[in-house]
C-alpha cells in the first residue's frame, strides 16, 4: 500500500483526524494534502489514505468498545462473584452466631432449671427432711418452723397444722393456736368448737399474748349506768369466772397465766384508767391494741354465729363487728372500742350498751 512521504525529510506523513494535514512522524512538518478533486497521484493516494486512516480509525474504536465490554463485563462478573462469596461468607457467619446463640441459650436454660430444681426440689426436700428428723428427735419447734417455711411443699401444710395444734408451743407471732372450747356455730347439738387464738407476742420463757381470732360473744361492759372502770366492770368478772370455766377445762386453765395488767389514763380524754389488776383473761386496752394490731386491717373483727345470736351488731359488707376495749372512753360511763372498719373510737360508748362484741386475751404458756 502506497504511503506519503514528507517533503522535507522523506518521512511518512501521519493523516490527521480532519483528513486534511498529515504529519511526518520523523522531522514534525505538518503539510496540506491534495484534495479529493484531484486527479493526480498524490491526491489518489492521499484518498486511499484516508480511507485506510479511517477503517483503521474504526477498527480501533470497535476493538476499544470491544475491550472497554469485555472489561465492563469482567467487572461485572467480579462484583458477583465478590456478592456471592460475602454473601456465603456472611451466611456462615450468620449461621455460627445462631449457633454460639443458642448454645448460650442452652446454657442459660440449663442454668435456670438447675436453679429452679434446687429452689423448688432439692433445697425443700434437704429442709423437708430435716423437719421430719426434727420432730422424730421432738424438736418440734424447729420442725414447726420449717414445715410453715415450705408451705405447699408436699403435706407440709399439713405437717405445720397438726404439730402448733398438738404441740402450740412452737407457735411464732402471728400464728394461730387452738386452745379450749366454746360455742360458735350456734348449734349446740353438736358440742363447743375449738377456739381460735392469734399470737400477739411470745417472750423468751414461752409465754404468749393472744387475743381470739374471732369475737366469742355479745356482753355489755357493765350491766348499769354508772361510773365504773375495767378493775370494777361486770365484763371482767364474766370473763375470769364464767367465760374461763366453761371455754377451758382444769388442765387447760393451768396453760393461762394470772398477769397484772396495767390500766392506762385515756390519753385523750384524760380519763382515769383505774387501778392495775391482776387478770387471768382480760380486753386488749387502746394502747395494746395500738401495738400488737397496728393496721385497721389488723384490727376488724368477725364474730362467730353464737356471738351474733347474743346481739352482736354485724355491719358493712365484710360483716364486722364491734369490739370493747378495757380502757376508759371520754367519761367513766363510757369504754373505748374498734369500730367495724378497725379504727379505735377513744370516745367510747356507754358501758351498758348491749350490741358490742367481746374479744378476750390472756397471756398462756405450754
Amino acid at each position: 500500500m502506497s504511503v506519503l512521504k514528507c517533503q522535507m525529510c522523506g518521512g511518512t506523513l501521519e493523516i490527521e483526524d480532519n483528513g486534511a494535514f498529515a504529519v511526518c512522524d520523523y522531522c514534525g512538518t505538518r503539510q496540506a494534502l491534495p484534495g479529493s478533486g484531484d486527479s493526480s497521484p498524490a491526491s489518489a493516494t492521499a484518498d486511499a489514505l484516508r480511507i485506510e486512516n479511517e477503517r483503521r480509525k474504526t477498527e480501533e474504536a470497535k476493538a476499544k468498545a470491544q475491550q472497554a465490554k469485555a472489561q465492563a463485563e469482567q467487572k461485572r462478573l467480579e462484583a458477583e462473584r465478590l456478592a456471592e462469596k460475602n454473601r456465603i461468607e456472611k451466611a456462615k457467619r450468620s449461621k455460627e452466631k445462631r449457633g454460639k446463640i443458642l448454645k448460650i441459650l442452652a446454657s442459660i436454660f440449663i442454668v435456670i432449671a438447675l436453679g429452679v430444681l434446687t429452689v423448688t426440689v432439692i433445697i425443700p426436700s434437704i429442709k423437708y427432711n430435716n423437719a421430719v428428723k426434727a420432730v422424730e428427735e421432738k424438736n418440734y419447734e424447729d420442725a414447726y418452723i420449717t414445715f410453715k417455711s415450705l408451705y405447699t411443699f408436699k403435706d407440709s401444710e399439713e405437717q405445720a397444722k397438726a404439730l402448733i395444734k398438738e404441740y402450740p408451743q412452737v407457735a411464732q407471732i402471728g400464728d394461730i393456736i387452738y386452745f379450749g372450747n366454746y360455742e360458735q356455730d350456734n348449734r349446740t347439738a353438736n358440742g363447743k368448737e375449738e377456739i381460735e387464738w392469734r399470737v400477739l407476742e411470745k417472750d423468751a420463757d414461752g409465754n404468749m399474748l393472744v387475743v381470739s381470732r374471732f369475737a366469742l360473744d355479745c356482753r355489755r361492759y357493765h350491766n348499769s349506768v354508772e361510773q365504773v372502770t375495767w378493775e370494777e366492770c361486770d365484763l371482767r368478772q364474766w370473763l375470769n369466772k364464767d367465760f374461763i370455766s366453761t371455754a377451758f377445762t382444769d388442765v387447760q386453765k393451768k396453760n393461762i397465766k394470772a398477769t397484772t395488767i396495767e390500766n392506762r389514763d385515756n390519753a385523750d380524754y384524760y380519763t382515769a384508767g383505774g387501778n392495775d389488776t391482776k387478770d387471768k383473761v382480760f380486753l386488749l386496752s387502746i394502747d395494746e391494741a395500738k401495738t400488737y394490731l397496728p393496721s385497721t386491717v389488723d384490727r376488724v373483727c368477725l364474730a362467730t354465729h353464737y356471738a351474733e345470736s347474743q346481739g352482736s351488731q354485724l355491719e358493712g359488707i365484710t360483716k364486722a363487728c364491734r369490739w370493747w376495749l378495757r380502757s376508759p372512753g371520754s367519761t367513766l360511763y363510757s369504754a373505748s372500742y374498734v369500730k367495724i372498719d378497725g379504727f379505735i373510737l377513744q370516745l367510747g360508748t356507754p358501758v351498758s350498751l348491749e350490741k358490742l362484741s367481746v374479744r378476750p386475751a390472756m397471756w398462756v404458756k405450754f
